[in-house]
């Protein structure tokens, strides 16, 4: 045979070349985004003052257009108070590791613990806001009115009904002049593909700003949807809205979208000494506990335990205590999947 020989030795004949190296950068998981508490009003339970944030309210007076008579002092009016309480609840996990395993790992163990936890709690508190809101079409129907058909998917007119709804109630954006919501990238996407007349990339195209909302990713990070800043509300993104099966019995799925305006949903959290300082809900601005033992204690005389990493938040978010609702909510099969 012409030219080199094969090696006479290979990798198979090597046990030291076929180990196994791991990498000490772990993958990201996928993670969604949390900003439900982002799209309240924030209200702080004092510390030693009860488990319950009562909420008070004027009822609004309607106009008088009667003559009041010449000389005459006449009688005074009498104006309602209503009032909503909000019970306070508490949520807590923890995760501690032994010593051997945090000096074992190739990885800072506890610190990116940590940040799974922040995420499971970050969820937990736009759930709960989530789910206060999904509860509000029971007594007002308003709430979800603007819901569409299995066939029709969530586009530009879906978000301008939804705002001049909460318009029509008085509803007042928040105070930077905006309303804001919570949309799942596929309407998102839905909105998006639509290219007939006056649908929003229609609208978009016509401006050299617009066709660059048109040209960029919509919020992958669960920021602002530049590109659905519409008709007075923000968008945040996120896939923790509800999900419909069986919507209308079509056998597909709704995806919900919020719109809240201020004071639509009132969260809850005690004190400025907060186990967790929720802040808006996004789950990588938690402050969660983390501890590592330097030392023997009285519940672990050995110090077998290495460190720990936990989250106790006191929290809570209803409603104002009004039978006008100030949020709305579209539900909309979508054509992504």
């Amino acid at each position: 045979m012409a030219g080199y020989s094969p090696a006479s030795m290979v990798s198979s004949n090597l046990p030291q070349s076929t180990v196994i190296f791991y990498d000490r950068s772990f993958v990201k998981n996928l993670k969604a985004e949390t900003p439900f508490v982002r799209c309240t009003t924030r209200r702080e339970l004092p510390e030693n003052s009860g488990n319950q944030l009562r909420l008070y309210m004027y009822t609004a007076l309607g106009p008088n257009i009667a003559n009041t008579a010449e000389g005459t002092v006449g009688s005074g009016i009498t104006v309602s108070v209503v009032a909503n309480t909000l019970t306070i609840g508490q949520l807590a996990d923890y995760v501690n590791l032994s010593d051997l395993s945090m000096v074992t790992a190739i990885d800072p163990a506890l610190e990116n613990i940590q940040k799974e936890l922040a995420y499971r709690l970050g969820q937990s508190l736009s759930i709960i806001v989530r789910n206060a809101t999904d509860a509000l079409n029971a007594t007002d129907a308003k709430v979800g009115a603007g819901s569409l058909a299995p066939t029709t998917p969530f586009g530009k007119s879906s978000i301008t009904t939804a705002v001049s709804s909460l318009g029509g109630v008085n509803a007042k954006p928040f105070d930077r002049g905006r309303f804001v919501g919570v949309i799942h990238p596929f309407p998102v996407g839905d909105a998006l593909n639509d290219t007939t007349n006056n649908s929003l990339t229609d609208v978009l195209k016509h401006t050299v700003e617009g066709q660059g909302k048109l040209e960029e990713l919509p919020a992958p990070d669960g920021d602002e949807v530049q590109v659905l800043t519409w008709a007075g509300v923000t968008f945040y993104q996120s896939t923790l809205v509800t999900q419909t099966s069986n919507y209308q019995t079509s056998g597909k799925t709704a995806l919900r979208t919020y719109f809240y305006g201020e004071d639509g949903i009132i969260s809850v959290s005690l004190g400025k000494r907060e186990g967790t300082m929720v802040g808006d809900g996004d789950w990588r601005n938690l402050s969660l506990w983390l501890m590592k033992a330097d030392g023997p204690s009285t519940s672990d005389p050995s110090r077998v335990i290495g460190g720990f990493t936990s989250y106790n938040c006191k929290y809570t978010a209803g409603p104002p205590p009004d039978t006008t609702a100030r949020v709305r909510y579209v539900d909309a099969v979508s054509n992504i999947s």
